[in-house]
């Protein structure tokens, strides 16, 4: 039985949603974003050749989410401790949860959106909402680019 040879690698990043799911995939020569709800799927290619650039931007929605988390947390807290009974352990449970989103989210790192563009559009690549990840995928990303295109040299 010959080999399977892999066709995609999977990038970081994998956005969950209400609606359904984001991925990234590295094919040959193309990038490959899948949506994908219970019932459907949309995929979208990305030849290496035809991409101009990757556009990452930070977003303050981690900070916002930090900042609202901490404020929930806190009036959860002085709940917990201005109470007494059932409902001084109700409001330690939610201060409790609060903090452990609050601490999730604070460890993912800072927010962004990440685009990619063409000669013909630029699509979102939702997948990629932390930097961090976002910095990885494109790490991966990069090296398949400049294979096709070349490397980019700075002007002097």
């Amino acid at each position: 039985m010959p080999d399977k040879q892999k066709i995609y690698i999977s990038l970081p990043g994998k956005k969950n949603g209400l609606i359904g799911k984001n991925t990234l995939w590295l094919g040959k020569d193309h990038l490959l974003s899948i949506h994908s709800t219970g019932f459907s799927e949309h995929y979208r290619r990305f030849y290496y050749d035809d991409i101009q650039a990757i556009i990452t931007r930070k977003t303050a929605t981690g900070k916002i989410c930090n900042i609202v988390l901490s404020v929930l947390g806190g009036s959860f807290m002085l709940a917990f401790a201005l109470t007494s009974g059932i409902l001084s352990g109700f409001y330690g449970v939610l201060a409790g949860l609060v903090i452990f989103f609050l601490l999730i989210n604070w460890l993912l790192g800072p927010t962004c959106v990440c685009h990619v563009r063409t000669a013909v559009q630029t699509e979102r690549l939702t997948s990629l909402d932390r930097l961090r990840t976002a910095r990885k995928a494109i790490n991966l990303l990069k090296p398949m680019i400049e294979q096709v295109q070349g490397a980019l040299v700075s002007e002097t």
